[in-house]
C-alpha cells in the first residue's frame, strides 16, 4: 500500500525534520515520526508505519480499510499545511493481515517464469510467490475500489 507522508523542514541544525502519516493520523493511530537528517526520512517513516500497522493488526483493526487520499488531498488540506515536501511510502501490508487461505491456481508457465524472474529482481521486496500473489491482488482491488458494489 502506498502511504502519503508530510515532512516539515526544521528551520535550524537543532531541529529535526517532523513526519506525518496523514491516513494513519486522521484515524487517532499516531502516525508521527521525525529524523536528523535527510537520508533518515524514509527509514524512520517505514519503521513508523510498520508499528503502526502491527499494533493495528493486534486491535483487530481492517487494515485493508486504510484509504490513502493521496498528496494532492493530503497537500490541500489546512491540516497538513505545516508540511512543506510530501513522500510516497509503499508498504507490504500482507504480514499484517488476518487469517491467510491456502488456493490452487493455474498460471500458464510463461505468466510464472516472468513472475519467478520479478521475484528474483526485486531482491527482499517479494519473499515468495505467495506474497507476490497477494501484493498483486491487494494492488489490483485497491487501484478499483470505487468500482466494486
Amino acid at each position: 500500500m502506498i502511504f502519503t507522508v508530510g515532512v516539515e523542514t526544521p528551520d535550524n541544525d537543532d531541529t529535526a525534520y517532523g513526519m506525518i502519516v496523514p491516513v494513519l493520523y486522521d484515524l487517532h493511530w499516531g502516525g508521527i515520526s521525525a529524523a536528523d537528517e535527510v537520508e533518515e526520512l524514509q527509514p524512520m517513516v517505514t519503521d513508523s508505519i510498520k508499528l503502526t500497522l502491527e499494533s493495528m493488526a493486534q486491535d483487530d483493526f481492517d487494515i485493508t480499510s486504510l484509504k490513502d487520499k493521496g498528496v494532492t488531498h493530503y497537500k490541500n488540506d489546512p491540516e497538513y499545511a505545516h508540511c512543506d515536501t510530501w513522500l510516497l511510502v509503499d508498504i507490504d501490508i500482507t504480514p499484517y493481515l488476518k487469517e491467510k487461505h491456502k488456493i490452487e491456481i493455474n498460471v500458464p508457465d510463461y505468466l510464472l517464469q516472468r513472475i519467478d524472474r520479478r521475484i528474483n529482481a526485486m531482491g527482499n521486496f517479494y519473499k515468495t510467490r505467495d506474497n507476490f500473489f497477494a501484493i498483486a491482488a491487494h494492488r489490483e482491488l485497491y487501484a478499483r475500489a470505487s468500482e466494486e458494489m
